[in-house]
């Protein structure tokens, strides 16, 4: 067995076959059942602010910076107008994002390891469960099959520092080499004014990128490729801009992002309310998001990169891992998916230390790499299976659900532990929120946001008058339909029920 294992034929069939098994599950996640999930209220933004943009509105969204929303306003041109063909984009960046990962590892930890970083980027979990009560439905379990900005600021990132590291590990000596060389630097600052511009976060991770000549020792690279990095970031950046606004929208961004950080964002972390994120808010939401032995594995991973042979990879991908959880750490904002812009580094990272620690002290070392590795086989499963399962939830098959119990179509309805973002996309002007509730309703609604509850007076009707009231769940949603000819009134932040509408 052993000299059979230690075959080159066999050794090219092992890994033809992993590689095969692991880019079929990795498209697998990224595409299957995008059009099936439930749409997230940020989707909308993004996707209607990018058909605006090709259709010559070039005002909306200017909170955030236009490349993601240019390509999918492009998509939607293609493939029709909708969050849909937005995903579409999204989901080929995050499989981009898997491809550059195993390019790039594949020279300097070999195949295994880097089939093992792209594996895990492509098939490990990766939700926001914070936002979505309905995990299990597909809704929430990766964050980049939904059409946010992060799948394309991650995207071109990644893409960034990889080629930025290979235009310095590929430094030639003759004149016509240093022309190639210099292309490559162009590239790389091309990519990273794409991530920058695509979402503003990526910034910090021009660290990363400075600091490889020097990881190297490569000091005339400073000379050739910093120069030609610069400008060519300079010269997409603009570009980018100038048809929003240049520096006009680029000054209303900063002011919208400062504010927003000075006020901060109501957001719920374990079982408790927070207007300011606590420091370690975003640890916490790799760990709903994750799962614990996912996590675990990945812990192990880092520690073993830098201990074990730390080198100018594990420096180039510390620094950028660094830079992104400083960043994020320090702001008074941590919505659930933010920890997406840090996961790539997180993996490659993990990959190269187990890898390297695999190799220590064969046979005992591999093995405990194989077992940490298979550890995340399982989680990987559960996200093949709930990406199979995947449908809509909640506030989008409300109206189906009523219109099956027979509720008047004309019936309004008032929502509580919702904003309503949330819901108004499926409901329209027949739905309101609790808080900004006036006239008579024949439908109430809870859902699972814990920054709007239930009024006191609306939760003491529905808790005094059960007889009143036929109940049913759908999905994550709780709902009261009022029985017979009887309605909720709400006059002047009063509740109560009245015996006709």
């Amino acid at each position: 067995m052993h000299l059979v294992l230690r075959s080159p034929e066999r050794r090219t069939a092992a890994r033809a076959v992993a590689l095969v098994v692991v880019v079929v599950a990795g498209v697998y996640v990224a595409y299957a059942n995008l059009g099936r999930q439930t749409e997230y209220v940020d989707e909308f933004t993004y996707a209607g602010a990018g058909w605006q943009y090709v259709h010559g509105a070039l005002t909306g969204n200017l909170q955030h910076p236009p490349t993601a929303k240019y390509l999918y306003g492009l998509a939607q041109l293609v493939l029709g107008e909708g969050v849909g063909a937005a995903r579409v984009v999204a989901a080929t960046a995050s499989f981009g994002t898997g491809v550059v990962l195993f390019a790039w590892l594949r020279r300097p930890i070999g195949f295994w390891g880097a089939l093992a970083a792209a594996g895990w980027w492509w098939c490990t979990p990766r939700a926001a469960a914070a936002t979505w009560a309905d995990v299990a439905s597909g809704a929430g379990v990766r964050i980049d099959r939904l059409a946010l900005l992060e799948p394309l600021m991650v995207f071109f990132a990644v893409a960034a520092v990889a080629v930025a590291w290979h235009a310095v590990t590929r430094e030639p000596d003759d004149d016509h080499g240093r022309w190639w060389s210099a292309g490559w630097w162009a590239l790389s600052g091309s990519l990273f004014a794409l991530s920058v511009t695509s979402k503003v976060s990526t910034a910090v991770v021009f660290l990363a990128i400075a600091a490889l000549p020097a990881l190297h020792r490569r000091w005339r690279a400073y000379a050739i490729g910093a120069p030609v990095a610069a400008v060519s970031f300079l010269v997409v950046f603009a570009a980018v801009y100038l048809p929003v606004g240049g520096v006009r929208a680029i000054r209303f961004m900063l002011a919208f992002q400062t504010a927003h950080d000075v006020n901060g964002h109501t957001t719920t972390l374990l079982g408790r309310q927070y207007q300011f994120a606590p420091w370690w808010a975003n640890a916490a939401r790799v760990v709903e998001g994750v799962g614990w032995p996912t996590v675990v594995v990945l812990v192990l991973g880092l520690l073993a990169a830098v201990l074990v042979r730390p080198d100018p990879l594990v420096g180039v991908l510390g620094i950028a891992l660094a830079a992104l959880v400083v960043f994020y750490c320090t702001a008074q904002v941590a919505l659930p998916y933010y920890y997406d812009a840090w996961m790539p580094w997180t993996i490659a990272l993990a990959a190269t230390g187990l890898v390297r620690a695999a190799r220590l002290r064969p046979p005992w070392t591999t093995v405990v790499a194989l077992v940490a590795v298979a550890v995340t086989v399982l989680p990987a499963v559960v996200v093949v299976r709930t990406v199979a399962e995947s449908r809509d939830t909640g506030f989008a098959r409300l109206s189906a659900a009523l219109d099956h119990r027979g509720v008047p179509s004309d019936d309004r309805i008032l929502v509580a532990g919702s904003p309503r973002a949330a819901f108004s996309h499926w409901t329209g002007r027949r739905a309101s929120t609790d808080a900004a509730a006036r006239g008579d309703f024949g439908v109430v609604v809870a859902g699972a946001d814990e920054r709007f509850p239930l009024r006191p007076a609306l939760r003491r009707l529905l808790a005094d008058e059960p007889g009143r009231f036929s109940t049913f769940r759908v999905d994550f949603l709780r709902v009261w339909v009022v029985r017979g000819d009887d309605a909720v009134r709400v006059r002047d932040g009063r509740t109560a029920l009245v015996d006709e509408r």
